[in-house]
């Protein structure tokens, strides 16, 4: 998704002098003078960034943020208005989810430049978290379903008891901690713990304390002190379920 973003404001001098700053950038940017055009256009496009002034007739900037966060809360937002009153300042700080705050006049080409360039990569990253989650979410159903078909097809009864008491622990670790932020090689490293514990499973039918613990500490070898602080939460709760 390119960088884009919609600029609000009641001012068609503001407008025109964003717009001049930005000329050198590599952007997309809408614009609008009304708050209820705002809305509009949030419904129609995709939006990464909002720039906005509080002073919009008929649907002002409160408003227009208020509806950010309701409908639209992976969306960046910016202030960026000629007057702030206290009340306003009062409001955007603690109750409303503002990125940056800034009075006009403001240096565009510099700090308000600046800060969008970090949006954007605000943006991207929670994007990415949030794709990230949803693939591990699929990889756990998936997972679920193979696993499920293989100890219905390949294994002894008391091999697909001991498999089927595994998974249901397991995936209710990885669902229990999915909300946890764990770094991309840190979700790698739990992903091979599941497969070392269940390829010992399915070659030997079972798998003992004792293999576990051996994994575990396999494992742990394997990760930094920040990253086995992590990871140890997800194995000691599926020890202590089995």
């Amino acid at each position: 998704m390119k960088n884009n973003l919609l600029f609000v404001n009641q001012s068609q001098e503001i407008i025109q002098e964003f717009l001049e700053a930005m000329s050198g950038e590599e952007l997309e940017i809408d614009t609008t003078d009304n708050g209820r055009k705002a809305v509009a256009l949030l419904r129609t496009k995709k939006y990464k960034v909002v720039v906005t002034g509080m002073d919009l007739t008929p649907f002002d900037g409160a408003k227009l943020i208020a509806h950010l966060n309701q409908y639209f809360p992976k969306i960046v937002c910016i202030v960026y208005t000629r007057r702030l009153e206290l009340a306003h300042l009062k409001l955007l700080v603690n109750e409303r989810n503002v990125f940056r705050i800034f009075q006009k006049p403001a240096d565009l080409k510099g700090e308000v430049r600046q800060a969008l360039m970090a949006a954007f990569e605000y943006f991207d990253l929670h994007d990415a978290q949030q794709q990230e989650k949803l693939d591990l979410e699929r990889k756990l159903r998936l997972g679920r379903l193979e696993m499920a078909e293989l100890a219905r097809t390949a294994l002894s009864k008391k091999g697909k008891a001991e498999l089927a008491v595994f998974l249901q622990t397991i995936l209710k670790a990885y669902a229990g901690n999915i909300k946890i932020t764990l770094s991309t090689k840190e979700k790698q490293m739990l992903f091979w713990y599941e497969t070392e514990f269940l390829s010992r499973l399915l070659e030997n039918e079972f798998c003992d304390l004792n293999s576990l613990e051996t994994i575990k500490q396999k494992l742990e070898r394997m990760c930094t002190k920040a990253e086995w602080n992590h990871l140890a939460v997800v194995v000691d709760r599926i020890e202590q379920s089995l």
